[in-house]
């Protein structure tokens, strides 16, 4: 889980069974083979995304959050499918680290459509039940139409440690170069490399070469699943005489650590880095 909306549906599976052919993904739970539901509907609204199944099911998810994300609030529309009309009966039920948490009570294919939104802060897993509400399975074919785990970034600041895979770019004035952004070493500062999608933006925040840079795309945001990862930089070079070569040293360093640098550099990059 990252710290944003999560779609459950993108999420691995910790466990899983179904009272009546496989598990659905964003169909109904059909019949007894893979693939033979039909669109999520419930009372007359199609889901596009979501779980097919049939009593007695369980999904148990994990709720940990990676780069420090805290998962705060499960939500989903909770009903019999539209395929099985006014039939069925069925009760959902959700589990917190084996804590039963929420119970919907007798649904059958006649009653109105549930929403759902739990609060899951501070949980660990997330355990997704349908029984058969106590009289036989027939007809059972519910849906977790549209489930999503909401996470929020922590209020940790993680910084990680970048460097440039060359410190110069050797260019002509008047044109745009691109230096290559990497991350590979994180330094003393951090235990390993990140764990999960990061995001962050680049910014020139200092120059005292006659020289005048700036980024191609100030606006920018760089994004990375897996690491180590490269991002091309592209900077606008001018100059008070346009097609002469120039070499441009690049000293990136964290905003933390500028200080340090006293005003020995040509020109410093800074930036911050928060889980997606």
């Amino acid at each position: 889980m990252t710290a944003t909306e999560n779609t459950l549906q993108f999420e691995p599976l910790l466990a899983v069974t179904n009272g009546w052919g496989p598990i659905e993904l964003n169909r109904s739970n059909g019949e007894q083979a893979a693939g033979d539901g039909r669109p999520l509907t419930l009372n007359g609204v199609v889901y596009r995304q979501g779980f097919g199944v049939h009593a007695d099911s369980e999904l148990r998810f994990s709720l940990q959050g990676t780069n420090g994300a805290e998962c705060t609030r499960f939500t989903a529309a909770l009903g019999l499918d539209d395929e099985v009309g006014t039939q069925g009966s069925v009760v959902f039920q959700v589990f917190l680290d084996g804590v039963r948490k929420y119970d919907s009570g007798r649904l059958t294919g006649a009653s109105p459509t549930q929403q759902l939104s739990l609060n899951v802060t501070g949980s660990q897993e997330l355990r997704l039940v349908v029984t058969d509400a106590g009289d036989g399975r027939r007809s059972d074919h519910a849906d977790w139409a549209d489930p999503k785990v909401l996470c929020q970034p922590s209020h940790r600041l993680i910084d990680y440690d970048f460097e440039f895979s060359s410190d110069t770019i050797e260019a002509r004035g008047g044109t745009t170069a691109t230096a290559n952004l990497v991350v590979s070493d994180l330094g003393t500062w951090d235990d390993g490399l990140p764990s999960g999608p990061v995001s962050f933006k680049v910014k020139i925040f200092n120059t005292s070469s006659p020289l005048e840079i700036t980024l191609a795309e100030p606006d920018k945001t760089y994004a990375a699943t897996t690491f180590p990862a490269q991002f091309p930089v592209r900077f606008n070079l001018g100059s008070s005489t346009p097609g002469s070569l120039q070499r441009i040293e690049l000293l990136p360093v964290l905003e933390d650590f500028n200080a340090f640098y006293g005003y020995t550099r040509r020109f410093d990059l800074y930036w911050r880095v928060l889980p997606q």
